[in-house]
């Protein structure tokens, strides 16, 4: 399953407010023991000796996936988990390269120009202004050997 690029709506207007309506027989300790319980059973599930990783994938795929959709974030640093993952790996040299070619590829999608043009022409232009600054030295030395010969 794979994440795509979402375009996130804030809703502003609020189409159904009947919170005043429905808030004092809610109990909101209960729904947090609930999301306790649940994820004590998810725990204790998920240390079953017998329990298979695609059968738990496709479980916490969809709780990502309905996490962000409700919150409209991660609920992890995905810059830890992707270091992590590749720690775990030992930096296998084929996923980075295969990461580094998809970054650059949407990179540039989003940005219309190369990531790694705008990053060499900077170092080209550094190389060029050292360059004419090296050509400049020397010229005035020549201009001050010259005039000293005179």
């Amino acid at each position: 399953m794979k994440f795509q690029k979402q375009k996130f709506q804030k809703q502003n207007a609020t189409v159904l407010n009947a919170e005043h309506k429905f808030s004092g027989g809610r109990d909101t300790t209960a729904r947090a023991e609930d999301l306790t319980q649940l994820g004590e059973r998810a725990i204790q599930l998920l240390k079953d000796e017998n329990l298979k990783v695609s059968n738990v994938k496709p479980f916490f795929w969809s709780m990502v996936e309905a996490y962000v959709d409700r919150f409209q974030f991660y609920p992890f640093d995905i810059n830890k988990a992707l270091i992590s993952y590749l720690e775990l790996k030992d930096y296998p040299e084929e996923t980075i390269q295969e990461l580094i070619e998809k970054l650059e590829i949407q990179f540039e999608k989003v940005h219309g120009r190369p990531l790694r043009e705008s990053v060499q022409a900077t170092g080209k232009s550094s190389a060029l202004d050292t360059g004419l600054s090296e050509l400049r030295d020397s010229l005035k030395y020549a201009a001050l050997v010259a005039e000293t010969k005179d």
